[in-house]
């Protein structure tokens, strides 16, 4: 299972990847797996808020037209008629619009209604452990022999390396093998910023394992590029990439990986 840690890490290198799903769905559409909660606000005939009486019952529906659940006891709410059903999805089930139906009694008066919303199941070519691996072939220990000596704001409250998109760092207070360690710093690992909430006396020096993301970038848009299914035309969800070849972007991203150099053979002949 991939490293809680690098969850900022991996998140960034999807975008880079084009292997991620949209940010934000409609209020209606979810992703298979989450529970879902279904409410309906019943009302009497004059469209009043209203008090059920035994309670209301939820019945959900597959796309197939597969009733899931036959009667679901619903729960009430603090607002007058408001009743809910917690729909607990799986990742076995069918994507596509699921409806749900509500029933209950105002007095003597049977009241319905109906819900519709959508199941999305994930879109993701690469998985957080394949990706993990890719940023690991790429990591390098910040601090081997020497520590590195963090720069610092001139009020002494913020501190910042020379590396970035670490998993995490320690704080020291000298290069010795004894120095004692600084803790109580706000962290952003992926900018290699840190600020602390009392003044530090510098210098303080940074261990920590820090990633070459476009480097792991390179290396996953070169196995994309070795399948054959999906080496011109690929896509992911609402994202489809087409026109830049992996290889083209394995070969920006190595270009970034380097600090932007380019590198020119010139073949002299004698």
């Amino acid at each position: 299972m991939a490293r809680a840690t690098l969850a900022h890490i991996i998140k960034d290198l999807r975008r880079k990847i084009y292997d991620y799903l949209p940010d934000t769905f409609d209020a209606s559409v979810y992703m298979v797996g989450d529970t879902i909660r279904l409410g309906k606000q019943f009302r009497d005939l004059a469209s009043v808020a209203a008090t059920l009486s035994g309670g209301g019952v939820a019945k959900i529906y597959s796309p197939g037209e597969v009733v899931k659940v036959t009667a679901g006891s619903m729960v009430a709410s603090t607002a007058t008629g408001f009743w809910y059903y917690d729909f607990s999805s799986t990742d076995a089930m069918t994507q596509g619009i699921w409806r749900a139906e509500f029933t209950g009694s105002v007095g003597s008066t049977r009241r319905r209604g109906f819900r519709q919303f959508e199941l999305r199941n994930s879109q993701y070519l690469w998985t957080d452990d394949e990706l993990q691996t890719a940023l690991d072939l790429h990591r390098f220990f910040v601090g081997g022999e020497l520590r590195e000596e963090l720069k610092n704001a001139p009020d002494r409250l913020r501190f910042w390396s020379g590396f970035n998109n670490f998993d995490a760092v320690t704080f020291y207070t000298s290069q010795d093998q004894n120095s004692g360690t600084v803790t109580g710093a706000t962290e952003n690992l992926i900018a290699g910023e840190f600020v602390f909430t009392t003044a530090q006396a510098p210098p303080l020096y940074l261990e920590g394992h820090s990633y070459n993301i476009y480097a792991a970038a390179a290396e996953i848009m070169e196995a994309l590029a070795a399948d054959p299914n999906r080496a011109a035309i690929w896509s992911r969800g609402s994202v489809s990439q087409q026109g830049t070849q992996p290889l083209e972007l394995a070969t920006y991203y190595r270009r970034l990986a380097h600090g932007g150099r380019v590198v020119q053979l010139s073949r002299i002949y004698p």
